[in-house]
């Protein structure tokens, strides 16, 4: 697991946990510096607050655990009802569309064709919607990052890769795979919230990190850096 900080800790310092997974965020070979959507708004906070706030990345399966003790203060991610046990909801960022992409040549045209796939990587604790949770007919292949799961289907072991599509296109394109995958189908949204820890000391900075975000959002900001990060 990657564990990355960028700041030394200082005290009243918050700290972020963001997934690691490019366009989102993501390591600069170059800079050493986390690079993508996360950080960039982060920036932003900070620039918009006067807050100083460290940035870790780590897999989608670790970070609930990093919020449920209280290790990290707050995160940018898809929403999931079974996280509000641990974290406080707050603004919204953007709608993601999540669904299945399916191997080249693999037809998918409806929802029924996923029962005839012959495997579907999909990543461990994320919640897909659209009744693909909760099927058990589905033959699933639980892995902990989108790579994983491309890495499968360009070698033949599953034949679709589940979840948030933009990013797995654009992490098969980095790979030099995108010219396996086929036809998607959309399952769902996933809404990417502004979530902090219930243990976090610094939950009444919160609502400042919203009016931020409703700021970006009503001055462009936030459309810019979708675009800036391969989001059109």
């Amino acid at each position: 697991m990657l564990l990355l900080s960028f700041v030394p800790a200082r005290a009243g310092e918050l700290r972020f946990i963001t997934i690691d997974v490019a366009p989102w965020a993501s390591l600069d070979p170059t800079t050493q510096k986390p690079v993508g959507v996360f950080p960039a708004v982060v920036a932003e906070f900070q620039r918009r607050t006067g807050h100083s706030i460290a940035i870790t990345l780590h897999p989608f399966a670790r970070i609930d655990r990093e919020l449920e003790t209280g290790a990290q203060d707050c995160t940018i991610i898809v929403w999931n009802d079974t996280r509000a046990g641990i974290v406080k909801k707050g603004a919204l960022l953007a709608h993601h569309p999540v669904g299945i992409i399916a191997a080249k040549g693999v037809r998918l045209d409806g929802f029924d064709d996923l029962h005839r796939l012959n495997g579907i990587s999909v990543l461990r604790g994320l919640a897909m919607g659209g009744g693909f949770d909760e099927n058990a007919r589905l033959r699933k292949e639980f892995d902990t990052d989108y790579q994983t799961g491309l890495r499968k289907l360009a070698h033949g072991r599953v034949e679709a890769v589940a979840g948030a599509m933009p990013t797995i296109r654009y992490l098969a394109a980095q790979m030099g795979l995108d010219h396996h995958l086929g036809q998607q189908l959309l399952l769902s949204q996933m809404d990417l919230v502004l979530q902090c820890s219930l243990k976090s000391p610094h939950l009444n900075a919160m609502e400042q990190f919203n009016r931020a975000i409703r700021d970006m959002r009503d001055d462009g900001t936030l459309d810019a850096i979708f675009r800036s990060n391969f989001f059109s």
